[in-house]
């Protein structure tokens, strides 16, 4: 884990990938959210100093610069930012723009949830909580559970950037495990005081099986991670009905320095996510290679699933029934591969498949406008139907 009093002094490459998610996710969610008519409140539960040392803008500042350009368009209901910081609070209050919407609180983030779950979140209001701790002793997973247990709440989304390393490190340490040199993460701070607390962060004790498992040298710290941040997101799920998840790590070798963990209960809020994910991370790796620094050498973000990416046309007719519609293909695409591919690669594929591994069916099955046969793609239509089926191929008969 990196040490705060280090965090701030620049922004390390791997730091900048959960910035630009955020400001690439942030910007649509705030105009797509709008329309509900409801109030949006913007939650950075570890604000730090709202900037880094050298000028480059922390997510506070981020935040703060997405909600402003939201607000000027006239029609938006009010948004509410609430910044939670203890350490770095003289900073922050420096630093922030200084707007009405803007509301710091002093404090830790454990002092302040229970706080701004009762003040904050109320009847009918779009919540969405940005949870970027230093380390992880904070992160309980029962805190999650009280806000989504807000059932007046109009909307939850949690974006969370979880050091799953981190996590396997101090299990390993307070179980008193022998753990090799090369599975001690960098800058490594150890921060947790029980095993029990390791419960209340994961949601469960399944860690302690998977790192049993690594301690008997079964398996290897990256399995071992893999399955941890698995069996997390599937605790996550019983809050939320979708989560995917980024590996943010510098070579295809390496265990991941933290996830990138998204969770929501809506299908348009998850195709969205998946969708600039995808598309932040393909830029970050193309500004790397142009670059010439190997911080990304993988061809997909999540290179444990490499296999089934390079398979898709049949990963893809493997998650259809009989007959299923366009959106809800998508979504389980979502799930199955996470941020490994766009919306429109999905498509792309789909088209290519069509009248040969699927069939497509569209009502109106001919365009309003020319009176043409449909080849219409767009899933967002709510005039336009669009499902696919597995095509029967063709068999010859028995003798």
């Amino acid at each position: 884990m990196s040490s705060s009093n280090s965090f701030f002094k620049e922004k390390r490459a791997w730091s900048r990938i959960k910035d630009e998610v955020l400001k690439a996710y942030l910007v649509p969610y705030l105009a797509k959210v709008s329309r509900t008519r409801c109030p949006i409140i913007v939650a950075d539960c570890f604000a730090g100093k709202g900037c880094f040392d050298n000028g480059e803008p922390g997510s506070p500042l981020i935040i703060a610069e997405a909600i402003s350009h939201q607000l000027a368009d006239p029609t938006t209901q009010a948004i509410k930012a609430v910044f939670i910081e203890k350490k770095y609070f003289k900073n922050l209050k420096e630093n922030i723009p200084q707007k009405p919407w803007c509301h710091l609180l002093e404090g830790d983030y454990e002092e302040k949830m229970d706080y701004f779950v009762n003040n904050y979140p109320s009847r009918n209001q779009n919540l969405f909580l940005y949870v970027d701790p230093y380390g992880i002793k904070s992160i309980l997973f029962s805190y999650f559970e009280k806000i989504h247990k807000k059932k007046d709440l109009h909307s939850v989304e949690l974006l969370l950037n979880l050091n799953t390393f981190g996590f396997l490190r101090e299990a390993c340490r307070l179980l008193k495990f022998k753990i090799l040199e090369n599975d001690t993460p960098e800058d490594y701070e150890p921060d947790i005081n029980t095993p029990e607390r390791l419960n209340d962060i994961a949601g469960g004790t399944y860690w302690r099986e998977i790192i049993g498992r690594y301690n008997t040298c079964q398996i290897k710290m990256p399995e071992a991670e893999e399955l941890f941040v698995t069996k997390y997101c599937e605790q996550l799920r019983t809050v939320f009905r979708y989560v995917v998840n980024i590996p943010i790590k510098v070579k295809i070798s390496h265990i991941p320095k933290y996830r990138i963990v998204f969770a929501t209960d809506h299908v348009d809020a998850l195709l969205l996510m998946v969708d600039n994910m995808n598309k932040r991370w393909a830029a970050f790796r193309e500004e790397a290679r142009n670059n010439q620094f190997a911080l990304i050498e993988i061809d997909f973000p999540n290179p444990s699933i490499q296999g089934a990416c390079r398979d898709i046309e049949n990963e893809i007719v493997s998650l259809i029934d009989t007959e299923i519609e366009l959106k809800e293909l998508l979504v389980r695409l979502a799930q199955k591969f996470g941020i490994n591919f766009s919306l429109k690669d999905y498509k792309d594929c789909l088209k290519k498949m069509e009248n040969n591994q699927i069939e497509v069916t569209r009502f109106p099955s001919l365009t309003p406008a020319t009176g043409k046969p449909s080849t219409s793609w767009d899933h967002t239509k709510k005039d336009l139907s669009i499902k696919i089926s597995r095509r029967v191929q063709w068999q010859p008969p028995l003798l």
